[in-house]
């Protein structure tokens, strides 16, 4: 396939991107020459007896390094004098530490403080180690402090320290973020320690929604979720995507199947609104989307994902999930939130994961294994190289009933008054099956289709590189990686009636289609970083991200090809490429306009994306001989037509290829400022133009008031955007879905089509919307954290498709430029919606003794979506239809306002004691509600409309229990059941809805709910070594 963005294009974005910050960039070179190391930063301090602390908070602010140390260690209530200024940080370090000996070392993460080491004794012992996390990270600047005395230190920047303590000591290990440990010494002289993080030390510090400093929970002025590594992993979950959804009330994602492009990635949204209305990071860059366009009846129809599941799990780090809008500060799609996937850097550890796990049905075997390993690069300032290598795979699940629908002759359609075939239906239909061999009589059970998920082969490689270069602070960063995913999902059954559209006599049986898929992904993020000594950051990166998706149908036919039709078809290709380079400038003041802290924020974005669709094999979308119908003759009966193309996935045409492209700049600037110790403002501006549709400006105003110092006040509002996507506006495929029992195919026209011109239909624009939080954020005490925030998200000019316009009830589509088409839908700005709803999460930790433990949490979410306004049709395409054409109709209105669960519970105990630990979880889903659509009647020459119809599926709760056992440091054992009581959905009516399709879907693909896999149960091995 040809490169979609040769090299020398990329070198072109770079240049483009610094346009706006060339001015800026010259005095950062002149200042590259003049400064050689962050010792050698000039600095100004004027503190008179105040706190040690005080004088470092002023250094960290102005160099943009942390002080990493222990306040009881080197006393940092201390009151000192310094006056300095303009002078290297090196002869100001001096003045501040010498008299309160104090000893300091740069290391890669900071400054490292420590006291001078007590002289020894002659029966003194020395002790050396190494302290690390969980994980096996080194943490610098933790304290080792010989209990009972001032005798302390530092550990340097591989976690390593040795300290010199009397017999009998008890050493205490403690480090910001971590739980502290005391260990007896005994007769030792090395002591290896491995932390355990504790937000009842600190807070979680978060980077997303911010460009100044990082920031705790009570200090942010936006809610945002913080997961690590350790509490994905306890989910049992295999999925990246299904980790988030066990660990966050505001993110929904659940698998369905036969479900169009939604089979090869799943939908995933924030606070009920459609998948792309969130935007994706991986370590603060923009992550591209998929490629191909989700068209069925689900959850995020007409949208497209950006798919979760293409990064390994043992990459991350932890994830951030920011719920409140964003626009302004990261680009279009971030109207719901933002996502940041934090990747693994660690060094010096080896991870290896494997995972078996098997649904209480038998089926769905999974298996995982995986392994990431961090190297240091270099001895004095050292970098950083993590890898990560994962296989999974994921065996078919089957949840569909006996198969109830006539193989070689009609059924009507089955009421509840009516519930079974008659006699006489029941008795030709047992003739054909005994003729043929193949099926058992009616009423004994059978299936044909395949329902649940799907039989899935994933492979994943994932890096990410950071290292220092040169003697001047630059440094380098890398991450990106592959991901290829060979999926095997199922369309619908097709019998073997000979007036069936889809009938092939190749299948004188009918036949299940096959739908094999291979979605192959990759990206690479290439960065140059700097902190001068003037105090500016400066961050320059480009990078490159793919998708292609291909698609083909095996074991079906092309009906209208009869006997001549191949059995195995080729589909075409989606693809999708996106190319991003910026240029980010930030720098912190201290003390300006009166302030404790202000920083500013500057950056540049280029960005350009294309969307391809490759043809598939000509039989794939060949219309044959026996398209059209055919009357009697004596010697042959009539002859229905039968559907061209390849039946269960149609063929992209020749026509419908497409190859295009856009660009768009834009610039922002961000402002965040703490006016006092207990006011936090922050505002930005961004404004972006697009070669296809034009300009937009974003902004957004945001503020966090500490009532106490554990109490805050926040809230926000912004204006965000989104721009319609190319998959969206050139997307031209034709596709297979199921209306009240029938399959029809529907023409996607893309909106430069010069068909839609005389229809009135413009092209689509951007969405934009209005965002409002007003949150409490509270840590009520060291062991107990609260937040709760109310929201409302207004969005204006909604992008929808059409609902599928009949040709034959439309007087404006009967003319010859529609000859060739039944149906049509084309994307369009049509609604306004109103999104309400109020998140609340709470964790509570408690420490029994030292040896057990208690964690608690609770989050849940209320919401709802509302469209409140609908746009008129466009006159040309009303003309001459007396009833009104709805561009939206009932079932895509329940998609966007119903379709997901407005009320979501998470709830977790987790008991640790020893080397166990017990989890205990909770999950309520509420419930939702699918609609449909039944066939008109037609009684005596005149149709009937029949109106739509719905079920409401109730909520449910999920039981899940873990058990972990770690019977040394490097071997953790864990097995748990998901599900635990085996919980489903509630059934399809099969007496109503035709989307029963005769036992083939019992719960409903239309809604996204949790899933109907039921009971899974699992045994996980990681070993750390």
């Amino acid at each position: 396939m040809k490169s979609l963005l040769p090299l020398t294009h990329l070198c072109r974005q770079l240049v483009l991107a610094l346009v706006p910050f060339l001015g800026l960039a010259a005095p950062a070179a002149a200042a590259d020459r003049t400064e050689q190391s962050v010792l050698e930063q000039h600095v100004t301090l004027q503190v008179q007896e105040q706190p040690v602390l005080t004088a470092l908070a002023s250094l960290e602010n102005q160099v943009h390094t942390r002080f990493l140390y222990s306040p009881q260690l080197i006393g940092a209530n201390r009151k000192v004098t310094v006056q300095a200024v303009d002078t290297p940080l090196s002869g100001v370090l001096q003045s501040l530490f010498g008299p309160l000996q104090i000893t300091y070392e740069v290391v890669n993460s900071g400054i490292l403080l420590a006291p001078l080491p007590l002289p020894k004794t002659a029966v003194d012992a020395t002790i050396t180690g190494r302290v690390t996390s969980e994980g096996g990270e080194a943490i610098p600047g933790a304290t080792v402090l010989e209990l009972g005395t001032n005798n302390g230190i530092s550990t340097d920047g591989d976690g390593r320290f040795s300290i010199t303590v009397k017999p009998g000591a008890t050493l205490v290990v403690s480090a910001i973020g971590f739980k502290s440990q005391q260990i007896a010494v005994g007769d030792r002289t090395t002591l290896d320690v491995r932390l355990q993080s504790s937000t009842t030390e600190l807070g979680q510090v978060t980077v997303v929604g911010s460009r100044g400093l990082p920031r705790t929970d009570v200090e942010r002025p936006a809610p945002v979720d913080v997961l690590n590594a350790k509490e994905l992993q306890a989910t049992g979950q295999v999925d990246l995507g299904q980790q988030v959804q066990f660990n966050s009330p505001s993110f929904n994602s659940a698998k369905t199947g036969v479900n169009g492009v939604a089979n090869y990635a799943d939908p995933a949204t924030l606070r009920g609104l459609s998948p792309d209305q969130v935007l994706v990071l991986v370590d603060g860059k923009r992550r591209h989307q998929f490629s191909a366009l989700n068209l069925n009846v689900t959850v995020g129809s007409g949208t497209v994902v950006t798919d979760l599941n293409a990064v390994p799990s043992l990459a991350i780090e932890r994830i951030e999930v920011l719920r409140d809008g964003a626009a302004a500060q990261y680009g279009s799609d971030a109207i719901a939130g933002v996502i940041n996937l934090g990747l693994n850097k660690s060094t010096g550890v080896a991870t290896i994961r494997t995972q078996f796990g098997v649904t209480q049905e038998g089926d769905g075997t999974q298996y995982l294994a995986g392994a990431n390993y961090g190297v240091k690069l270099g001895k004095t300032n050292p970098g950083y190289l993590n890898l990560t290598l994962q296989y999974q795979r994921q065996n078919q699940t089957d949840r569909s009933d006996n198969y109830v629908g006539g193989i070689y002759t009609a059924f009507p359609a089955l009421t509840a008054a009516n519930p079974t075939p008659t006699p006489t239906q029941i008795a030709n239909e047992n003739r054909m099956r005994a003729e043929r061999g193949v099926y058992p009589p009616v009423g004994e059970p059978f299936k044909v289709g395949v329902y649940g998920s799907n039989q899935a082969d994933i492979y994943q490689g994932f890096y990410n590189l950071g290292v220092p270069v040169g003697s001047a602070g630059w440094s380098v960063y890398s991450f990106g990686g592959y991901s290829r995913k060979d999926i095997l999902a199922y369309g619908f059954f097709r019998n073997a009636q000979p007036n069936n559209v889809n009938y092939s006599p190749i299948h004188p049986d009918g036949y299940l289609p096959e739908l094999p898929g291979r979605s192959d992904d990759y990206s690479a993020v290439v960065g140059l970083n700097r902190k001068l000594a003037g105090g500016w950051n400066l961050d320059f990166s480009t990078g490159y991200g793919h998708n292609y998706l291909d698609l083909f149908a095996n074991k079906t036919a092309n009906p209208s090809l009869g006997n001549a039709s191949p059995t195995d078809f080729y589909v075409g290709r989606s693809a999708f490429g996106q190319s991003t380079s910026e240029v980010n400038v930030s720098r912190n003041y201290v003390g300006l306009f009166g302030t404790k802290s202000f920083n500013l924020a500057l950056g540049s974005q280029f960005r350009v994306d294309r969307f391809e669709l490759e043809k598939g094999s000509p039989a794939s979308y060949e219309v044959g001989p026996f398209a059209l119908a055919a009357p009697a003759t004596p010697t042959s009966p009539a002859r229905t037509a039968k559907a061209p193309g390849s039946s269960g996935r149609p063929g992209i045409a020749p026509d419908d290829e497409t190859n295009t492209t856009r660009s768009n700049i834009g610039v922002y600037v961000d402002v965040e400022s703490d006016i006092t110790e207990r006011l936090l403002v922050t505002s930005a501006l961004r404004y972006e133009n697009y070669s296809d549709f034009g300009s937009n400006i974003s902004g957004k105003l945001a503020s966090r008031m500490k009532l106490t110092e554990g109490i805050a006040l926040r809230g926000s509002i912004n204006r965000g955007f989104r721009a319609p996507s190319l998959q969206q506006t050139f997307n031209s495929v034709s596709t297979s879905t199921v209306q009240a029992g029938a399959i029809v195919q529907t023409k996607q026209l893309r909106n430069n089509d010069p068909r839609l011109v005389p229809l009135g239909v413009a092209d689509p624009k951007a969405e934009t919307s209005w965002n409002y939080s007003l949150g409490v954020a509270a840590r009520l005490t060291e062991d107990l954290l609260f937040t709760v925030d109310a929201y409302q998200i207004d969005i204006q000019d909604r992008i929808i498709n059409s609902e599928r316009l009949v040709k034959s009830d439309i007087r404006a589509l009967q003319t010859p430029d529609f000859a060739n088409i039944s149906e049509i839908r084309f994307f369009t700005n049509a609604i306004d919606t109103r999104t309400r709803g109020i998140d609340l999460v709470t964790t509570y930790k408690y420490d029994i003794s030292d040896r057990s433990r208690l964690s608690t949490s609770l989050a849940l979410t209320f919401n709802a979506t509302n469209i409140v306004r609908t746009s008129n049709t466009p006159a040309e395409l009303q003309a001459g239809t007396t009833n009104r054409i709805l561009l939206i109709d009932t079932v895509s209105i329940g998609l966007i306002e119903q379709a997901q669960p407005r009320q979501k519970v998470l709830f977790s105990v987790t008991y640790q004691v020893g080397k166990f630990s017990l989890t205990p979880r909770a999950s309520y889903f509420g419930p939702v509600t699918a609609y449909e659509k039944p066939a008109n009647r037609v009684v005596s020459g005149a149709t009937v409309y029949v109106p739509h119809i719905s079920q409401k599926f109730e909520g449910k709760t999920l039981f899940d229990l873990a058990l972990v056992y770690t019977p040394v440091k490097a071997v953790s054992v864990s097995v748990g059941a998901n599900n635990l009581t085996n919980v489903y959905p509630d059934r399809v009516d099969a007496a109503r809805f035709g989307s029963y399709s005769n036992g083939e879907i019992p719960y409903s693909r239309n809604v996204a709910q949790f899933g109907f896999n039921g009971a899974y149960y699992y045994t996980n091995v990681t070993l750390t070594f």
